[in-house]
């Protein structure tokens, strides 16, 4: 049996298969090696992945996931993986990896996720040859549902959106200036209830201010992205995530309007990086 994961900061989708069909699909948290200390990687996987999996005869698992850009962050997936399932061959790939797959398999283009947070790459149809850093929610991560969700927060901390959005938005959520800002510096993990935020973005995207601010966020990602690539306005551009998928239309109607025309927006890579593992 194949176990394939495509792990993001805020949720995990796993499939498990017989190399020709699915026999299982299965949704944990976030498994991003930044976020985890010590051995919690293992004690999530133990609570949340293992009961739902079950004592099925692993013989390799292909994990693609968010912060899995270093050694040391692959070794602490990998050890995790191994303790879980000792008889598989595991391999450990960024979630990048696993996009470009997913969208582009052996072909060449850009792959862009537009999810909690955000990447991209130049994909030559083996490997990824060029890729514009991402820095992460505090510094980047323009397109995400973090960066999305800052811009909505600025606008409504500083009283700057539209009255009745400030107003919609503190009931549609119960909280307050106080609370807001509590969530954001006294709580962990602040991006991922930033992102969150989006949902109401979603909800609310015929304001104008609202629209206006999931396009800036859009813009932002192409200017500091995509056109920073080689022959962009010549290869596919392809994206997926969450972001990407829920705000298809602004997102096509935005790289439009700047020059360029996605050619795919895949809400999830786990189905395509199925199509990919099922040849192997």
């Amino acid at each position: 049996m194949i176990l394939i994961a495509d792990s993001g900061s805020t949720k995990t989708s796993w499939l498990l298969t017989d190399g020709n069909r699915i026999t299982k699909q299965v949704t944990t948290i976030g498994y991003n090696p930044y976020y985890h200390k010590n051995n919690s990687l293992l004690v999530s996987m133990q609570a949340d992945l293992l009961p739902a999996i079950g004592k099925e005869d692993i013989e390799n698992i292909f994990f693609y996931g968010s912060g899995c850009s270093s050694d040391i962050n692959c070794t602490m997936v990998k050890s995790a993986l191994w303790q879980l399932f000792p008889n598989a061959a595991v391999e450990v790939n960024h979630d990048l990896v696993g996009a470009a797959v997913a969208l582009l398999q052996t072909n060449e283009g850009i792959a862009c996720i537009l999810g909690t947070g955000s990447n991209s790459c130049h994909w030559d149809g083996k490997k990824i040859i060029n890729n514009v850093p991402s820095v992460g929610y505090l510094l980047g991560d323009e397109g995400s549902g973090t960066h999305i969700g800052k811009l909505l927060l600025k606008g409504i901390l500083e009283n700057k959106a539209p009255a009745k959005i400030i107003k919609d938005f503190y009931e549609y959520y119960n909280t307050s200036f106080e609370s807001v800002l509590s969530n954001i510096y006294n709580k962990p993990n602040p991006n991922k209830y930033i992102s969150s935020l989006s949902f109401f973005a979603s909800s609310n995207i015929n304001n104008s201010w609202v629209n206006e601010i999931i396009r800036q966020s859009f813009t932002d990602f192409i200017k500091n992205q995509i056109v920073h690539y080689k022959n962009y306005q010549n290869i596919e551009i392809r994206f997926t995530g969450s972001i990407a998928y829920h705000f298809s239309n602004l997102l096509t109607e935005t790289c439009l309007e700047n020059g360029i025309k996605p050619i795919t927006i895949l809400k999830n890579p786990i189905e395509g990086l199925f199509e990919y593992h099922k040849t192997k």
